[in-house]
């Protein structure tokens, strides 16, 4: 590898993060609430597992969910990491049902090993993401009025990570991201009475900081074939400093700034996962999130938030010369609380179930480079009455390459 194509690598990446995706994948009521719906750092292989991944650590792919992951890097590889998704949206509300399709672009990550036991990454991914838009009817008093909602933006995340290795058997890890983004929610009510004025509500926000994410993760060996791994995480909660106004609209204009109450959570994760022999592993893991000390646009506040995530996976034999032997088979499955308020109540649950393959790509270049297979059900369920229940029906794609940059040739 020259180093010339590092350089040209991570500028790259660089470059990407200056692009918003156009099309983030999102088209749910819900996300008009707080910062959005929430993206979770999940790529390729812990979206097969329900999440999972504060202990998961490996030299094959990439592990945002603990920075600490970053120091099982390869010495002669360069990992780079992408992956989509297409969902089918299913919303009811007593007997009424709808029904969208989206697909989106959903990150961007890379991983190289800087040093013996320091391994960096970096990459792009959303935070949150808003997109909705709807239209609801009234009749009060012999008078009719049409309401329409609109939303759109999301806060995107650039991240550059280190994870070192001090001593066998244990890593510690920080990852450092540029938060930035614009939110925009759209309100108005037009009267059938035209001596009522028309009414106009137009929020914005733009956030502008940054989030440090740091980890820790220990094995334990209790014999040749069984491993015991803990991972430890924690987020810096802190005041965003957003920038943002409000402007109501009737029969005149009048502007608000909107100023605190955007603030990242503290954010807590631990997690284990259990080893038998490289085939076996199965893990869970925890996480709280404060964001009770939140509030949104002054009308929407936030509700600490938990979420327990579980996963397996079987691997038959990673040198064998059967394909199907050296494919990765995870499932996993999580539980969310809501993390704000909607309309003064508590928002909605999350569920989810996956199930996914990891696929060796086998050419006469390339035997190390992986293709992540997965499906997901996710049902967001309301906690109150009168609100809309969501079923997410979800398939990701993601590609792991394994380039040998860092290999080194011998001449005799």
């Amino acid at each position: 590898m020259t180093i010339n194509r590092l350089y040209s690598a991570i500028i790259a990446l660089i470059i990407a993060t200056t692009v918003t995706f156009a099309d983030n994948g999102i088209n749910s009521p819900y996300s008009r609430h707080g910062l959005g719906i929430l993206a979770d750092q999940n790529l390729g292989v812990n979206r097969q597992m329900g999440g999972l991944g504060y202990a998961l650590r490996s030299h094959s792919y990439i592990n945002l969910l603990n920075p600490a992951s970053f120091s099982e890097a390869d010495s002669i590889t360069m990992l780079f990491e992408g992956g989509f998704s297409m969902q089918n949206i299913n919303f009811s509300e007593g007997n009424v049902k709808k029904n969208f399709k989206n697909a989106s672009l959903d990150y961007i990550a890379a991983q190289f090993r800087a040093f013996k036991g320091v391994g960096i990454s970096i990459g792009y991914l959303p935070y949150s993401n808003v997109g909705y838009s709807f239209t609801t009817d009234n009749n009060e008093s012999g008078i009719t009025s049409t309401s329409n909602y609109n939303g759109e933006g999301g806060v995107y995340q650039p991240y550059i990570g280190i994870g070192w290795s001090p001593m066998k058997n244990l890593s510690v890890g920080l990852m450092a991201s540029y938060i930035y983004g614009n939110i925009t929610h759209v309100a108005n009510k037009d009267f059938s009475d035209i001596s009522i004025h028309d009414y106009t509500r137009r929020s914005e926000i733009k956030i502008r900081s940054y989030k440090i994410d740091l980890g820790a993760q220990y094995t334990a060996q209790f014999t040749d074939k069984q491993s015991l791994t803990l991972g430890v995480t924690y987020s810096l909660g802190h005041d965003l400093n957003a920038d943002g106004e409000e402007i109501i609209t009737t029969s005149k204009s009048d502007t608000t700034s909107i100023s605190g109450g955007f603030k990242l959570p503290h954010t807590f994760g631990i997690g284990v996962l259990y080893d038998y022999n490289s085939n076996w592993k199965f893990g869970i893991d925890y996480t709280y999130q404060g964001w009770g000390s939140s509030s949104f646009f002054g009308y929407d506040k936030g509700v600490n938030r938990s979420k327990v995530s579980v996963g397996a996976e079987y691997s038959p034999n990673q040198l064998s010369r059967n394909i199907f032997k050296r494919m990765n088979y995870r499932m996993g499955a999580f539980y969310a609380q809501p993390y704000n308020e909607v309309n003064g109540q508590e928002g909605c649950e999350e569920y989810g179930a996956s199930i996914g393959v990891t696929i060796p790509i086998v050419n006469r270049v390339n035997n190390r480079s992986l293709l992540h297979i997965s499906g997901q059900v996710i049902r967001m369920s309301p906690k109150s009455d009168g609100m809309i229940a969501e079923t997410y029906l979800r398939l990701n794609v993601g590609i792991t390459f394994n380039e040998s940059w860092f290999m080194k040739l011998k001449l005799r």
